[in-house]
Order: C-alpha cells, then sequence, then structure tokens
C-alpha cells in the first residue's frame, strides 16, 4: 500500500528545544490511522509539520508529493483539516457559504454545489443550521460544520487536529461511525490525532508518539497489547480493552474486545 505521508528522519528543533530527532513516520494511503500522545510527545508540532507550517531538516511526502514551495498549492487541494478551535478559520456569513467555500474556488456548477452542501450538512445532521452564522453557533455545531467544511471537496486525506474535542459523547460516535464508513466506502484516508485514547477504537491503525518518537505503529489490534509502553507514555488503554485484559485474565474470554456491546453479548451467550 501507498504512504499517504511519508516522514523520513526528520529533524526539528526550535531555538534549543529538540521536538523529532530523526523522526520516521508513515501513514498508509486508504488508512483510518489515529496518532496519540500525552502533552508534549509532539502531536501539534508533527500536524504543522504535515501541514508545511513548519520546516524540518529535509522535506515529507504528502499526498505522494515532496513538501516543497512548489508543490504547496496542489497539496493543499487535497486535504482537509479540521481544528480544534475552528472561529479562527471561518470566512463566511453562513454555515451554506462555509461549507460551499472550497467548492466556489473550485469554480464548482451551483447547481452541484448546492446538492453536496445539503448531502453533507444532512449526513452531520446541521441542515437546521445552514443559515445561521458560524460564529454564533456553539462548539459542538463549529466542529460539525468545519468537518462538513474538511469533506466537502472530497480530499484525499482528512487530516483531524483535536478537532473533535468539542463534540458530546453522542455525537462523537456518531461522527466516527460516519468516518469509518467514508474511509471503507470512498477510500478516504483519515489521520485522527488526539489525546483522546478511546478514538483509536475506531481507526485501523495507530501511531503512538512519546518525546518525538514515533515508539508503536501498527495494526490497533497489534499496537493494544502493549500496555506497559502506553503507560510508559503516560496513557492507559482504552477502557474496553483493560476490561478485556483484566476478564482473559480470569479465563472469561480468550480475545481482546473494542466494542463494548460485542463483549456484552458474547459473555451472556
Amino acid at each position: 500500500m501507498d504512504n499517504i505521508i511519508a516522514i523520513n528522519n526528520i529533524t526539528l528543533k526550535y531555538d534549543n528545544l529538540t521536538v523529532f530527532e530523526d523522526l520516521i513516520l508513515k501513514v498508509k494511503k486508504g488508512s483510518f490511522t489515529t496518532i496519540l500522545g500525552a502533552n508534549g510527545s509532539g502531536k501539534s508540532t508533527l500536524v504543522k509539520l504535515i501541514l508545511g507550517l513548519v520546516k524540518g531538516s529535509n522535506f515529507i511526502f504528502v499526498v505522494g508529493l515532496p513538501t516543497l514551495p512548489e508543490n504547496e498549492k496542489e497539496i493543499k487541494k487535497h486535504i482537509g483539516v479540521v481544528f480544534e478551535n475552528p472561529d479562527k478559520y471561518f470566512v463566511n456569513e453562513t454555515v451554506k457559504d462555509e461549507i460551499a467555500f472550497a467548492l466556489e474556488n473550485l469554480r464548482m456548477n451551483s447547481d452541484e454545489i448546492e446538492k453536496r452542501v445539503h448531502q453533507i450538512a444532512n449526513l452531520l445532521e446541521i441542515e437546521d443550521i445552514l443559515e445561521n452564522e458560524p460564529h454564533s453557533l456553539n462548539i459542538q455545531d463549529k466542529q460539525l460544520v468545519s468537518l462538513a467544511s474538511a469533506l466537502i471537496n472530497k480530499p484525499k486525506l482528512l487530516l483531524i487536529d483535536e478537532g473533535l474535542n468539542g463534540l458530546d459523547s453522542v455525537m462523537k460516535e456518531k461522527v466516527l461511525k460516519i468516518l469509518t464508513d467514508l474511509n471503507k466506502s470512498d477510500g478516504l484516508t483519515i489521520l485522527n490525532v488526539t489525546d483522546d485514547i478511546e478514538d483509536c477504537l475506531y481507526g485501523n491503525e495507530i501511531i503512538l508518539l512519546n518525546k518525538g518518537k514515533a515508539i508503536l505503529h501498527g495494526t490497533k489490534e497489534e499496537v493494544l497489547e502493549n500496555e506497559k509502553i502506553f503507560q510508559e507514555a503516560g496513557l492507559d488503554l482504552p477502557f474496553i480493552v483493560t476490561l478485556s485484559n483484566k476478564l482473559k485474565f480470569y479465563n472469561l474470554i480468550d480475545k481482546t474486545y473494542f466494542d463494548v456491546e460485542k463483549l456484552v453479548d458474547d459473555l451472556w451467550k
């Protein structure tokens, strides 16, 4: 499988602080990858590196192109980004115009724009706020609008930088299931950079950062077997994985579960 992001031996320093030293990190095209790490692990700087906001000791590859100045515009065309604080990125007077903005810049037919806006608004359950002013919304709706804007032009890569933190638990579960479906049906590559350990249950790949190093990288099943390494990185395992480990210890189950309902169903059989 091709890599949609390839970072090879990148070193990045701020003043006298080394954030990354010989960082090697690859994100597979078509994967749903969760990047986890405690505060200070390098997650925020990694996002900036991918988006070209900071420069390391060498260029990296994003959507198949080296991050050189001449490729910046082309790379950005293929990335949708959802930030934790979307307020400062809103530029239009209504939610509808905000979501349509990327398509208008591509000079897409107005009928097609209208169709796509309503499709994505319906998917994310925000049709009732399309005429609202974006800055007037609560944080949950702002993040949903930001997500709609990031998805509207069908990017190759969706990069979520703590961009689901404002969602309540019910909506967050809905959104992560929607993203899982898009990953499977459309081949959308998703990179969810988060400090919420529970998020990784929805992806298929996990990268664990600690002190500027990718100390674990593999499938969800492989990575979540390493409880000791998670603890050393200052993180706990997701609740359902911790529970599975305890039940396995008492021979009540023989595998790790990633879904509470599935675990309950199997225990009751």
